[in-house]
């Protein structure tokens, strides 16, 4: 058997090299960004189901909740604001890479969402009534 000389060697793994390239160049997997902050237990369902109007206290709703992003005080009664936002974004793509010339096509799709709670409380921190608006867009 002759032995393969350096110039062979080099063109193939020249080749070897390519082939990779072409390969990792063609799988692109999907993405999608989401917040990596904990989900929030802030919404419609979520308000609906533990806010009870004359029952429910300031401590209840921090435990669900946590705390407020506003605190107002309107005729000597809490009024707690808890607003949310959150965004997704997701983008398919593909790439075609052949010899450093490229291919490339991809689409992106966002969706916003948005739930603010307004809670209205007595003078004891039970809940005297609360208002909630959703969006999504």
């Amino acid at each position: 058997m002759k032995p393969i000389s350096s110039v062979k060697k080099i063109v193939i793994a020249e080749a070897i090299f390519l082939i990779c390239m072409l390969l990792i160049g063609c799988a692109t997997p999907n993405k999608t960004s989401q917040g990596i902050a904990k989900e929030s237990a802030l919404t419609p369902g979520m308000a609906k189901a533990y806010i009870h109007p004359g029952k429910t206290s300031q401590t209840e709703v921090l435990e669900i909740f946590g705390p407020p992003d506003l605190v107002t005080h309107k005729y000597g009664k809490d009024v707690w604001t808890y607003d949310k936002v959150s965004y997704e974004i997701s983008t398919k793509g593909g790439y075609l890479t052949v010899l450093l010339a490229g291919i490339s096509g991809g689409s992106s799709y966002t969706s916003n969402k948005s739930v603010m709670l307004i809670i209205y409380f007595d003078k004891n921190d039970v809940v005297i009534d609360y208002k909630l608006s959703a969006a999504k867009f």
